[in-house]
């Protein structure tokens, strides 16, 4: 019998490919760093953007800071606007608070009013006989809570003006009361 055997070959290293393997590893190693400084890159860009457009946000508000400052229609607008707010402060629950503790029976408020530019709260009233009309206002001056601003004087509310109204059926006064 004749012996025959079989050497397996051996398996050339493929350099070709081996070679390929290595210069792709290097390309996509560079790749990952290209990328990599890129977006460091473009992070830092847009920081620096960030604060670019803060500072001209900034530079905007203080050019239409003076540009307020030095227009004259501006400036009425800002004080129209600090009336209509101070108007919007005005007291009224002290001042109602006030009418509410003089109410009497034979008096009747026809309006109420209050003109912030000269401060003065206004009353218009009608009663049976001045002697009623003096004794709201007395009862108004007596209350806690005056509707005149701080600082006035013992009795904030006077009677401006009244009139005798004869032709009503019982006769009537009819009267302005103010506060200081």
């Amino acid at each position: 019998m004749i012996l025959q055997l079989e050497f397996i070959e051996q398996r050339r290293v493929p350099w070709l490919g081996l070679l390929f393997l290595a210069i792709s590893l290097g390309g996509a190693g560079v790749a990952l760093t290209e990328s990599l400084a890129l977006r460091e890159a473009a992070s830092s860009h847009v920081q620096r953007a960030s604060q670019l457009e803060q500072a001209l946000q900034e530079r905007r508000r203080s050019i239409l800071q003076q540009q307020a400052k030095n227009d004259p229609e501006k400036q009425r607008q800002q004080k129209e606007q600090a009336k209509i707010i101070a108007t919007l402060r005005y007291p009224w629950t002290r001042v109602m608070a006030s009418i509410e503790q003089a109410d009497a029976n034979d008096v009747a408020m026809l309006s109420l009013s209050h003109e912030q530019t000269t401060g003065l709260t206004q009353i218009t009233l009608e009663a049976l006989d001045t002697q009623a009309l003096v004794r709201f206002v007395d009862a108004l001056n007596e209350g806690g809570d005056d509707g005149g601003d701080v600082g006035t004087q013992n009795k904030p509310w006077y009677i401006a003006s009244y009139q005798l109204q004869p032709q009503n059926n019982p006769q009537t006064v009819k009267g302005v009361v103010l506060s200081r």
